[in-house]
């Protein structure tokens, strides 16, 4: 899936996407008390894994891992638990692209696209 392939209305997501990943990680980093919910990182992952495809998906669950780091997370824990909690988000939200789009193949195939 080329960029001159891409389904209209796409580069319109991708804006409110990074808009809305880019909030959550202003937010984490202002605030005292970080977001602490996987939903609101996994609405914007869930859509383009749905919408889009599982690249689309997975590249989004990293860049949604990236905001749900909150600033002072990295000078008050070791790198382990730093990558820890990167791992251990990134799996969530990849599991939910996985579950997503393996619905979507389902609902397909069943004929109810």
């Amino acid at each position: 899936m080329g960029v001159y392939q891409l389904k209209p209305g796409f580069w319109g997501h991708m804006v409110i996407t990074l808009a809305w990943l880019g909030f959550l990680a202003i937010a984490n980093r202002q605030a005292s008390q970080p977001v602490a919910s996987i939903f609101p990182y996994l609405a914007p992952v869930v859509f383009f894994a749905w919408v889009y495809n599982v690249r689309w998906g997975l590249f989004f669950a990293g860049i949604a891992t990236l905001a749900a780091l909150p600033g002072d997370y990295v000078e008050t824990h070791t790198r382990a638990e730093l990558l820890y909690a990167g791992f251990s988000t990134y799996a969530q939200l990849t599991g939910a692209v996985i579950g997503c789009v393996l619905a979507k193949i389902i609902r397909e195939r069943s004929g109810r696209s």
